[in-house]
C-alpha cells in the first residue's frame, strides 16, 4: 500500500487530464482560427469589392452631377444671353471642379480600403500571437500543478518514515557509542 498522499496523487492525475483537455481543445480551435487569422495577416480583403464599387459610383455620380449642372446652366445662360461663347469659361471651371470632386472621392475610397486592409493585417498578426500564447498557457498552467502535487506526495511519503527515524536514530547512536565504534558524522 502506498504511503504517499492520495490527494496529491489525485491532483497530479487531474492536472495531467486537464492539460490534455486544454491542449486538445486548443488544437481543435487552432486550425480554423489560425487559417482565418493568417489570411487576414497575409492577404487582407479590405472593403468588400461590391461595396467599394458602390462607393466609387457615388463619387463619380457626385462629380458627374456637378458636370451636368454646369453644362445645363451654361447652355441656359447661353440661350438667355444669345451669346454662345459667353459661358464656356464658367462651364470649363465647373467641369474641372466636378472631375476633381470625383477623383478625390475615388482616392478617398482607395485610402479607406488601404486603411481597412492595414487594420485587418494588424488584427491577424495580433490574433495569431494571442492564439499561440493562449494555446501554450492553459496547458502549461495545468501541467504546472503536477510538480507541486508530486512534491506534496514525496513530502507525505517522507513524513510517513519519521517514526522510523525517531526510533532508530537514537538507538543506532547509542549502540555505536556503547560499542566504542565510530557511527555517524566525523568530529
Amino acid at each position: 500500500m502506498a504511503r504517499g498522499s492520495p490527494a496529491a496523487t489525485e491532483a497530479a492525475t487531474t492536472a495531467n487530464k486537464q492539460a490534455g483537455t486544454n491542449y486538445g481543445n486548443a488544437n481543435a480551435l487552432f486550425g480554423p482560427l489560425s487559417a482565418s487569422l493568417q489570411t487576414d495577416a497575409i492577404h487582407p480583403s479590405g472593403i468588400n469589392p461590391a461595396d467599394l464599387a458602390r462607393m466609387d459610383t457615388a463619387a463619380l455620380e457626385t462629380g458627374g452631377g456637378s458636370n451636368a449642372a454646369a453644362v445645363g446652366q451654361g447652355a441656359l445662360r447661353s440661350a438667355r444671353t444669345r451669346n454662345a461663347g459667353g459661358a464656356d469659361a464658367a462651364m470649363g471651371a465647373s467641369i474641372r471642379s466636378g472631375g476633381e470632386t470625383a477623383s478625390r472621392g475615388i482616392l478617398a475610397n482607395r485610402m479607406k480600403n488601404a486603411e481597412v486592409m492595414a487594420g485587418q493585417r494588424e488584427h491577424g498578426q495580433t490574433g495569431l500571437n494571442s492564439l499561440f500564447a493562449e494555446n501554450l498557457s492553459g496547458g502549461n498552467q495545468a501541467l504546472g500543478v503536477v510538480p507541486q502535487a508530486v512534491n506534496a506526495d514525496v513530502q507525505a511519503k517522507n513524513s510517513s518514515w519519521n517514526w522510523a527515524k525517531d526510533l532508530f536514530g537514537p538507538l543506532m547512536g547509542a549502540a555505536g557509542a556503547a560499542a566504542g565504534g565510530y557511527m555517524g558524522r566525523p568530529n
